[in-house]
């Protein structure tokens, strides 16, 4: 299960505990006003707080998760203040509800301005049953009040510092710590969703291969190895676009994620990374496109990777050649490189 999807079953698991603890509450005060319609409405919840469990296991993208999450909080929400206001007003033990609702939305991490809106409503609708309710005791709602306050602010700050060093360990799991591009798992992670939607993507994937690597490091060392890979990253990353990628898979094996780039784009970057990473150092490389070449991230690395032993072979027949059609375009039928 991914990480949005346990967060969103957990969110729901709790919502039906605290339900159920309401109903065990009112099922030991059966006695008070208003039982059966409390019950009622709790049963509610906690039915609400069943379905986002079920949704968890479903629910396949962020925005459908955030929807239903906030969905069952807003049933939550009306349902708390009715038991509360049911059971006296802003006095109750079921007024606990609201604290409860406001902790889950500051730990949640949602947008900062989402979580502001959705804290001021809970705060608005616990005001609403004092005013509407029994008049509590002297200085009771204030308490009550600063009391959510101080502990949303808490939860809200610790929710956030473990979210952003989640992202910066997310970050540093899915970059090569050398040149800064993406790792395999970067790759994966980048171009695994692009392969997802309704219809097969028309993106291309480009294989490099820096020539005769090994000789740089065995002549002018591994420093000068490093930064010949750290300046062609840099180097391609100047020809690619705003949405394109380029992961090191190897010592200096790169592929690059041409996203919404048919063959002729695709072909044109090849080209223009060839002359931009041939002022550092010879370069091989071999591309596929889909739908075309396949229509998954290993397929294109397969094809991509071929069409690269292809040129090298092309390229040692020709007596190490270096002409930029050499190194990037190889012959074939229509859709390949």
């Amino acid at each position: 299960m991914s990480e949005r999807r346990r967060r969103m079953a957990l969110s729901a698991a709790l919502h039906v505990v605290s339900h159920a603890l309401a109903i065990v509450y009112c099922l030991v005060t059966l006695g008070e006003p208003h039982r059966s319609l409390m019950l009622t409405a709790f049963g509610c919840g906690m039915a609400a707080g069943i379905l986002g469990l079920w949704a968890a296991r479903t629910v396949t993208t962020k925005a459908v998760g955030y929807r239903v999450s906030f969905s069952i909080l807003l049933v939550t929400l009306v349902v708390v203040a009715l038991g509360a206001y049911w059971d006296g007003g802003a006095a109750s033990p079921a007024s606990l509800g609201f604290v409860s609702t406001a902790v889950f939305v500051a730990s949640y991490t949602p947008p900062l301005r989402l979580m502001i809106a959705f804290e001021a409503l809970i705060v608005g609708s616990y005001l609403a049953v004092a005013a509407a309710g029994q008049p509590p005791r002297p200085g009771h709602v204030f308490l009550y009040v600063a009391g959510i306050l101080l502990l949303t602010s808490v939860c809200a700050a610790q929710a956030r510092i473990v979210a952003r060093q989640r992202t910066q360990l997310r970050s540093l799991a899915s970059l090569d710590p050398l040149t800064g591009a993406l790792n395999r798992r970067g790759l994966a992670d980048f171009a695994g969703p692009l392969f997802r939607g309704c219809r097969p993507p028309e993106l291309s994937l480009l294989c490099l291969d820096l020539d005769d690597f090994k000789l740089v490091n065995d002549r002018l060392g591994h420093a000068a190895g490093d930064a010949l890979l750290q300046r062609t990253v840099a180097a391609v990353r100047q020809v690619l676009r705003v949405d394109d990628a380029i992961a090191r898979i190897g010592g200096d094996e790169f592929v690059v994620v041409l996203v919404d780039a048919p063959e002729p784009v695709a072909r044109s970057i090849a080209l223009r990374i060839d002359e931009t990473v041939r002022e550092l150092t010879g370069v091989s490389i071999g591309g596929a496109t889909a739908p075309a070449d396949g229509v998954t991230l290993e397929a294109l690395l397969r094809v991509a990777d071929q069409r690269l032993y292809r040129v090298k072979q092309e390229r040692r027949r020709a007596g190490g050649a270096s002409s930029c059609a050499g190194h990037v375009v190889t012959t074939g039928g229509p859709g390949t490189f």
